[in-house]
């Protein structure tokens, strides 16, 4: 079974830590950013042109220079069609067949903290086995219930910090996803300050890297993978 405990340590503690992580793995952090963002990018240029829409994007593209609000009046119109649905679905299945590469990073965190040899292939840790299908399953599942919690700002909010620990938990400690959510709940009753304070560090950081001519999104990303391992670290003990 699991249980959480609360770390001796304090917030201070918490951003060294995360920031060590990610020092650290700065290598094979480069790579999982490599793979996310060309999988985003490939995929995403692929539905556009699967489903037909950029073609209908490029016969109104002089209104961006002309008329932009005609142009908005053009992608609205296009938003309502059934091939835009359709491609509004399938984004979420790329997003779902993405998102196991963070498992990677977490298995990589874990073999410092073993002091085990990392090699590159440990960036695809969540593609591996039977359990890519529980990973992926579930970031559907999330980003679906995202899209409709996103509708008010503040639900999304809420889902995002409810399922924080969700992946390593799966990951770590082969639980379902609903115990997961329920386990990350209790946690965040007794130690909500100190979470969010560190994953808005965290997140500030992670897309800190935009400033830097767009390219030091590659470094900086990852840095929000290296906050939740920490976070997960001190907040849970694994009980074999």
């Amino acid at each position: 079974m699991q249980n959480s405990k609360r770390p001796d340590n304090g917030l201070s503690y918490t951003l060294r830590t995360a920031f060590s992580y990610w020092n650290r793995t700065l290598l094979y952090q480069l790579m999982f950013s490599f793979w996310y963002f060309l999988l985003f990018f490939v995929g995403y240029w692929y539905l556009l042109q699967h489903f037909g829409l950029w073609d209908l994007f490029m016969e109104h593209k002089e209104l961006v220079q002309t008329d932009i609000a005609a142009f908005n009046k053009k992608v609205e119109e296009i938003s309502r069609l059934p091939q835009a649905r359709n491609f509004a679905l399938a984004f979420l299945f790329l997003m779902a067949l993405i998102n196991p590469l963070a498992v990677g990073l977490y298995a990589i965190y874990r073999k410092i903290d073993l002091k085990e040899k990392i090699n590159f292939t440990d960036v695809f840790a969540g593609y591996q086995g039977f359990a890519f299908f529980n990973f992926f399953a579930f970031h559907l599942f999330w980003i679906i219930i995202f899209t409709y919690a996103n509708a008010l700002l503040l639900l999304g909010i809420v889902w995002y910090f409810v399922t924080l620990f969700s992946i390593p938990l799966m990951f770590f400690m082969q639980i379902r996803a609903f115990e997961g959510i329920s386990l990350t709940f209790k946690v965040l009753k007794k130690n909500f300050a100190v979470i969010f304070i560190s994953m808005a560090v965290a997140l500030i950081f992670g897309l800190s890297g935009f400033l830097l001519c767009g390219f030091g999104i590659f470094f900086t990303f990852p840095f929000i993978h290296a906050m939740i391992y920490t976070l997960y670290r001190q907040y849970f003990n694994e009980v074999k």
